[in-house]
């Protein structure tokens, strides 16, 4: 988000079924750096390179070659929505970039439509057009999935209802098909965007606060955890978000 100009909003209508976000990434011409993209548990449905791509969840930062000046388009699942449209658990996509076509066999006429088109928001239209179309036969999350989601990303994974709605080895495995890693991996994923989302606040104090703010025992747990899941120092995170 740091780098060329990042947009995102939340999906709307019948999109709303199948998608949370709706987002786009222009880059800058003549960029030769790195982008990280950090785990948030999540997958995506892009466009990038002429062609529609499923983004599998990440367990650690990616670090996407991307062309320079290229906008791209992006819808972010809903929890657990991914899995019944693709038809593929999503620990099969962990760290993966697939096109979408080896999931579903109706995307060449749309991804000759968005390549056709030179305008931006147009494409983006069209894009959201069709996808709305898709979301629409889709079938809804799974509330249990999604509470978890929901559980996890406010810190509960003890005690959490769909634990005890589940047990613990269904809600494993679950969560395994739904979000590509178990429980605990994507309780410490959902704590980093906790703090991601703190750090950006103008006043959000020192590191010591928000380790204990965000969910962390301490700082040097907050410090060890966050460099594993992104190769980034909170320190350094908070001065690029920051700056």
């Amino acid at each position: 988000m740091r780098v060329g100009t990042y947009r995102e909003r939340a999906a709307h209508g019948p999109l709303s079924r199948l998608f949370c976000r709706v987002w786009s990434h222009r880059l800058p011409e003549g960029f030769d750096g790195r982008i990280a993209v950090v785990p948030d548990g999540c997958a995506d449905l892009i466009w990038a390179g002429g062609q529609l791509m499923v983004i599998g969840p990440d367990r650690t930062a990616a670090f996407p070659a991307l062309a320079p000046g290229e906008t791209i388009l992006g819808m972010r699942f809903r929890p657990g929505a991914a899995l019944h449209w693709l038809d593929v658990p999503l620990r099969e996509l962990v760290g993966r970039a697939v096109p979408l076509r080896e999931f579903r066999d109706n995307v060449r006429t749309v991804e000759e439509q968005l390549a056709e088109e030179d305008c931006v928001l147009e494409r983006q239209r069209l894009l959201k057009a069709w996808a709305a179309g898709e979301a629409s036969l889709a079938a809804a999350p799974q509330s249990l999935v999604e509470t978890l989601f929901d559980e996890l990303g406010s810190g509960a994974l003890h005690g959490s209802s769909a634990m005890q709605a589940l047990g613990e080895r269904t809600l494993r495995r679950r969560s395994h098909d739904h979000f590509g890693y178990g429980p605990k991996t994507l309780e410490r994923i959902l704590r980093l965007q906790r703090f991601l989302r703190m750090v950006r606040q103008p006043a959000s104090g020192n590191l010591a606060l928000l380790a204990l703010e965000a969910g962390y025992a301490d700082q040097a747990h907050m410090t060890r955890d966050v460099k594993e899941l992104t190769t980034f120092t909170p320190w350094e995170i908070r001065r690029q978000l920051c700056a």
